[in-house]
């Protein structure tokens, strides 16, 4: 049961990087450091945050290109 929250957790962090990205970074940083000693948790977090950052400027640049 443990196991699955841990997944939905994660899911839910990688669904705001892509929809909301700086709710996303924000998950990402709170799952950093509230879950310091779980390596599962440590790993997607950081994954969490550079996918939200990607994002974000990908948003950037295509709103400038389109202006």
């Amino acid at each position: 049961m443990a196991e699955t929250i841990d997944k939905i957790i994660v899911i839910v962090g990688y669904l705001l990087a892509i929809l909301i990205p700086i709710l996303g970074l924000i998950a990402g940083i709170v799952l950093y450091f509230v879950k310091k000693e779980d390596p599962f948790y440590q790993k997607h977090a950081k994954y969490i945050m550079i996918l939200a950052v990607v994002v974000w400027v990908l948003g950037f640049v295509l709103t400038l290109a389109m202006a």
